[in-house]
């Protein structure tokens, strides 16, 4: 080897060095040698060094470089800063390390925001956003608002929305400010099951103070989407709430609620949709399977779809649904594989997704096998109806409630039903269209109160493989087959009116297609248009009775699941 190749070397000693320096600076401070500074909080002295200090604070840079007087001076006083904390400051200058606990934090942060010691307030912010709880909530958002801390005050305001029926129990939240309040109960990302919990939550901070905060009433119900209140609740509270009977703007807010239930027209306006905007409402699409049992996304915003991770188990002819944020696919029909040999088989497994982690996990099979079955989510409980099982066509019905993790039965459906639509609206469940065994226009719902189901009115068309939306207190349902032939047409129903009135249709009959609604669009998605699979995509706007082009997927799908999430 030649010589001239081991005639130098570089060696990284970064880190020993620099725990080296930091040791070395330590007993220098100690020892009070070559110290430049006094920092005085009281009677208390702390001595350090100049560059040390203005190597971890913007603001002891400026102090000791700028054009202050204490450039030049040995001893700096403060007065508004805790004695305890700056000496927990100037000890993570020269060992990098601080200690935080419930008692210091309170402290240790608003030093660390005055002084500009970002790492330090970084830490503070990491640790109460660990610790947030239903009873702290309010005051961490509080305190982080106050110390410009931005990002702490974004994650306690999405821990009050998303634990609000928790947090509207605790004395915080009695203490607020009605401004406090207001803007709370305006987020459209509080997690309710039911709007009744927000006016109960409205209700209780007033009684808590009723002399004072009355006046606040009609102001607040303004927070309240009161179009999203049952007809029963909005005529009881009417009737029987002294603190609403009382006050002639109170009552003319649910004089215009209940015009939202009864006149069908008062809901296809533009101020209207704004009162009845949905809580937590979903922002993107998702389709599953069909093609290779594959996921893709679609954001409204960029009008534009990505790819994402297949099913875990390949399977279709499922139901899909959103339950606390997770995707459930629920039944169908999966394929598998023994001694070398496909084999197809009706499921009764269920699976959900989490698209924080782009991970599948296995939720507990229901009671029977399912495939074309119907799925929808009702106060915080999976509902899986009807469908095929391999031999029959099915009427009955069973919940999953998360708390317990297992499936109940509930009460059947009077028919039986297959490639038919489900949807939520008022607190019932609609059982729509299907096939059991011929195509069928009825329509029947389910009063989770009662256990009981009963008829309402039919569809204009029979319909099979159709899609299905809700919004603005109406159901839509869209193409799908009759029997004869694809359809284009599209119907709304009134719950109020027990009555169907028809839409304009789509440019191009589908069946097999997927639906769903986001920012009070119906996205009719994909589909068998007679002739072709489609991966074409429009959506209807029901104030305007007119349909819009959006991107395409990226592969085209029939009988797929569909969700808003």
């Amino acid at each position: 080897m030649d010589q001239q190749d081991q005639s130098y070397m570089f060696a990284s000693l970064t880190r020993p060095h620099s725990e080296q320096l930091l040791q070395g600076l330590q007993l220098l401070r100690q020892d009070h040698e070559l110290c430049d500074i006094v920092l005085r909080v009281g009677d208390a002295k702390i001595h350090a060094h100049k560059v040390v200090l203005a190597s971890i604070s913007p603001y002891f840079k400026a102090m000791f470089t700028g054009n202050l007087s204490e450039k030049e001076t040995s001893e700096v006083e403060f007065q508004c800063i805790d004695e305890t904390a700056l000496q927990a400051i100037v000890e993570y200058a020269y060992t990098g390390t601080v200690f935080i606990s419930q008692e210091t934090v309170e402290s240790l942060l608003p030093a660390a925001n005055l002084l500009q010691v970002k790492l330090v307030l970084k830490e503070c912010c990491s640790f109460l956003e660990s610790q947030l709880d239903a009873g702290n909530c309010i005051g961490i958002s509080r305190f982080a608002e106050t110390y410009g801390c931005h990002d702490l005050c974004l994650a306690a305001t999405k821990f009050i929305c998303e634990n609000f029926e928790e947090v509207c129990q605790t004395e915080e939240f009695f203490e607020l400010t009605r401004a406090e309040l207001d803007e709370i109960v305006s987020n459209d990302c509080l997690k309710v099951v039911t709007e009744e919990t927000v006016f109960y939550a409205l209700e209780s901070w007033i009684k808590y103070d009723v002399t004072e905060r009355q006046q606040h009433l009609a102001q607040l119900l303004h927070c309240v989407r009161l179009p999203l209140l049952s007809v029963k609740f909005l005529t009881r509270l009417y009737e029987a709430n002294h603190l609403i009977r009382d006050d002639h703007a109170c009552k003319h807010l649910l004089n215009e609620a209940l015009k939202y239930h009864f006149m069908p027209e008062h809901r296809l306006s533009y101020q209207t949709v704004l009162s009845a905007r949905p809580r937590c409402a979903p922002k993107v699409l998702l389709a599953v399977g069909d093609n290779n049992f594959n996921m893709e996304m679609y954001f409204p915003q960029t009008d534009s779809w990505i790819g994402l991770a297949p099913l875990s188990v390949p399977r279709y002819e499922f139901g899909v649904a959103v339950l606390d944020h997770k995707v459930y696919v629920v039944g169908g029909i999966a394929t598998h594989m023994r001694q070398g040999i496909s084999y197809r088989r009706h499921e009764s497994t269920v699976e959900s997704w989490d698209p924080e982690s782009n991970t599948w996990s296995s939720v507990e099979r229901m009671a029977e096998c399912r495939s074309t079955l119907g799925v929808v989510v009702l106060a915080g409980e999976l509902y899986a109806l009807g469908g095929y099982d391999g031999q029959y066509y099915l009427q009955s019905v069973e919940k999953y409630v998360p708390k317990l993790k297992e499936w109940q039965p509930v009460a059947p459906m009077t028919k039986s039903r297959s490639c038919f639509a489900t949807a939520v609206l008022d607190g019932m469940v609609y059982a729509i269209g299907g096939y059991g065994p011929a195509h069928m226009n009825s329509v029947e719902r389910y009063d989770p109160s009662k256990d009981a189901w009963e008829m309402v009115a039919p569809m204009a068309d029979k319909r099979i493989n159709f899609g299905v939306g809700v919004m603005l207190g109406f159901i839509f349902v869209v193409g799908g087959h009759n029997g004869v032939s694809h359809l284009s047409s599209i119907e709304r129903y009134d719950p109020h009116q027990n009555q169907w009135t028809a839409c304009r249709p789509m440019n191009e009959p589908r069946t097999g297609v997927g639906s769903a609604i986001v920012d009070n669009y119906l996205y009719v998605v994909g589909g068998h248009s007679g002739s072709s699979y489609l991966n074409t995509v429009q959506r209807y706007d029901p104030i305007s009775d007119s349909w819009l082009d959006s991107s395409g997927m990226m592969y085209c799908r029939c009988n797929f699941g569909l969700t808003a999430l």
